[in-house]
């Protein structure tokens, strides 16, 4: 059985040259039934409109399957960019991947 908390860890880039593998990534996680996919950006140095474009696409793809989506350990630079969007107000945001999977233990 898959893990009801998978995480997807990007390429250093989410733009339009990595969004399609991101999208994949996630619907590989998603695709034995509702989960909570928990993107990791540690390693995430930039973000343009194709890669949130991308995020906001998988997380509404998995809403409709009863599953969420999360990010975790944003950069400064991100976590800005998430703000001044106002995806920090539909994404939860994690500051690593134990205090996502503190938060969703025993569901």
């Amino acid at each position: 059985m898959a893990s009801k908390f998978p995480i997807v860890t990007p390429a250093t880039r989410l733009d339009i040259l990595s969004r399609d593998s991101l999208k994949q990534d996630i619907h590989e996680a998603a695709a034995a039934g509702p989960v909570h996919v928990l993107v990791d950006l540690e390693g995430v140095t930039f973000i343009d409109s194709a890669g949130l474009g991308a995020l906001v696409s998988a997380l509404k793809t998995l809403r409709t399957q009863g599953g969420s989506l999360s990010l975790c350990a944003p950069s400064d630079q991100i976590r800005t960019l998430l703000e001044i969007t106002s995806l920090n107000k539909i994404f939860p945001i994690y500051g690593n991947r134990q205090a996502f999977l503190d938060q969703h233990a025993g569901t």
